[in-house]
């Protein structure tokens, strides 16, 4: 398995970096956003001055110019509104836009990594991705930001205000500061710590949940949900107690910081009160009107470092997704017309370590010509076809088509020339029409119905009131074995490959759709260099050439009839009318 380690220590910086990399693309958005943070903090002051110009009007000052007061406070009251919406739109149009960016960077580094990837990681895993980290993510950074832009302009404001109104009373007040320092200090490590449990433990009841939901029928078959609901109930359970955790340091955070403010405030009202010989009354008002102001903003940026330690936590494994190296392609070889002739020369493969799970394999395959692959399970038949569409690169020896290596032909190429059939047909929630023309480009709809005709899917299509515009539900739900056969058929037809592979293309149907799907197959076939796995003997034997795999060798090999002569293991096969999936 590729296991995605995250340090032991997180690296703020390095985090910030990547996100300002995506941030610096909306500019204008964060800027419109910080002006807007400017006029809320500007605001906080001029309160404080609202104040101090209400207390000298009640002393009988500004007697010509009373209304004044009341104007300020209205104009007051809108440039604080109109500075909060400015900056949290425009910095939640950042967020999204920054999210779908990641999102999207990193769906498309996924999908270009190698298979072995995606053999090795659960599919609710890397979801989870694309939904709890990437969200927490930019969630988390988008609010700190807010609140360093917001709040920290309006500590910047008021400490300017208090500076000048007396900087001695100022300079005592930013003396008590590091208590609230430690603070920050001691419970940013414990939620540092807890983030990367709930994220694991996320993670995990995702893949469990997409897993039962995937495989529901086998659930309900096996009257398995029981099992399966006490399995999803531990690891939520898991999740609980690490989430509540988090929240109890959270909870602890806030009335701590409160109670330290608190005393600070306290400090300051007594000393204010020592110092009053130095200022009137009005300015008395307004100082501790500021002073009242300050707690708010500063609680709040003394929860932005845990903020940030935890988007930190989920963005190293989203960064991690989108550096991993995608796959291999070299290749120069496009566009050519491929005669479709297949050859093994002593190809070995191993999964993991020495144990190996292909060793010595060697055949050449004319083009347009039939080569069954038979054995028991766990005999190396689905590797041997994993190499031949590059999912896995041999160990040792070579695979070529048409006397030339496969890796010198571009990936998509190689793969665009290759049809693939299997027991197992992946078909998406969307219309025929759309799966039959999956992953050819510029297809007529007459093109689409032929290859439907082609592959005897045509009349059971035009059965449906939608005919070819039926959506098919997830993963084909609406529509037979059979009928999902077919329209994997008519997909491989109309994709016109010069090399076909058929992995247990017909073994879990019933005897009428094997017969409709088996004559689909033989149209398919036609003229094409045909790899097949298959079990049973109607399906193999008139097979130009067969190979018979054991253990990761090729044990036997030789038309049906040369192999009957041979007396070997094949022959026994067939004598008990088996050959093993």
């Amino acid at each position: 398995m590729i296991n995605i380690r995250l340090s032991s220590k997180v690296k703020l910086s390095v985090f910030l970096s990547r996100f300002f990399g995506y941030a610096k693309k909306q500019m204008l958005a964060f800027s419109l956003a910080f002006i807007g943070y400017g006029l809320y903090a500007f605001s906080q002051p001029a309160f404080a001055m609202l104040m101090e110009a209400f207390v000298r009007a009640l002393e009988g000052e500004y007697v010509d110019s009373l209304y004044l007061v009341p104007l300020m406070c209205v104009a007051i009251a809108l440039l604080r509104g109109f500075g909060s919406y400015l900056g949290s739109y425009y910095m939640s149009k950042v967020g999204a836009n920054i999210v779908h960016g990641v999102r999207c960077d990193m769906y498309e580094n996924i999908v270009r990594l190698p298979m072995k990837f995606f053999d090795d990681n659960k599919s609710g895993r890397l979801v989870s991705l694309f939904t709890y980290n990437s969200n927490l993510m930019i969630t988390s950074t988008t609010q700190s930001l807010k609140t360093i832009g917001r709040e920290g302009l309006t500590v910047i404001a008021l400490l300017g205000y208090l500076f000048y109104q007396s900087a001695s009373l100022t300079l005592t007040f930013l003396l008590l500061g590091p208590p609230i320092a430690l603070a920050v200090v001691w419970i940013s490590k414990k939620v540092k710590q807890l983030g990367h449990g709930i994220q694991a433990s996320t993670g995990e009841l995702n893949h469990v949940a997409a897993e039962t939901f995937s495989g529901i029928r086998q659930v309900k078959s096996s009257a398995n949900e029981g099992n399966e609901k006490d399995r999803f109930f531990q690891i939520s359970d898991l999740t609980k107690r690490l989430g509540l955790k988090l929240a109890k340091f959270s909870a602890i955070y806030t009335p701590f910081m409160q109670v330290m403010v608190i005393i600070v405030m306290a400090l300051i009202m007594y000393i204010v009160l020592l110092y009053r010989g130095s200022m009137d009354t009005a300015q008395l008002v307004a100082y501790v009107t500021a002073v009242g102001l300050l707690p708010k903003p500063i609680r709040s940026l003394s929860e932005v470092h845990p903020k940030l330690l935890e988007a930190a936590v989920a963005a190293e494994e989203v960064f991690t997704h989108i550096d991993l190296e995608q796959e291999q392609d070299q290749g120069e070889i496009d566009n050519v017309n491929l005669l479709g002739k297949l050859s093994f020369n002593q190809v070995s493969f191993a999964y993991k370590n020495d144990q190996l799970a292909l060793e010595g394999v060697d055949f050449q395959l004319d083009a347009g010509k039939t080569l069954a692959i038979v054995g028991r399970s766990g005999g190396g038949k689905s590797t041997l076809v994993n190499l031949i569409t590059r999912f896995y690169l041999p160990t040792q020896g070579e695979v070529r088509i048409d006397d030339v290596s496969i890796n010198q032909y571009k990936l998509a190429f190689l793969r665009g020339s290759i049809s693939m059939v299997s027991q197992q047909v992946v078909l998406f929630n969307d219309s025929i029409k759309a799966n039959i023309a999956y992953g050819a480009d510029d297809v007529t709809e007459s093109e689409i119905v032929a290859a439907a005709k082609a592959a005897n899917a045509d009349e059971f299509i035009n059965g449906f009131p939608q005919a070819y515009d039926t959506i098919v539900g997830e993963n084909g739900a609406m529509l037979s074995g059979g009928q999902r056969q077919r329209i994997a058929i008519a997909r491989a037809i109309l994709s016109d490959a010069r090399l076909l592979i058929l992995d247990e293309a017909t073994s879990a149907l019933d005897n009428e759709s094997e017969v409709k799907v088996q004559l689909a197959l033989e149209s398919l076939m036609k003229d094409r260099t045909t790899i097949v796995i298959a079990h049973r003997l109607s399906t193999i034997e008139n097979a130009d050439h067969i190979l018979l795999l054991d253990d990761g060798k090729i044990v036997e090999q030789g038309s049906h009839e040369q192999l009957m002569q041979v007396n070997g293991l094949y022959s026994r096969m067939v004598l008990r009318d088996f050959i093993d999936a």
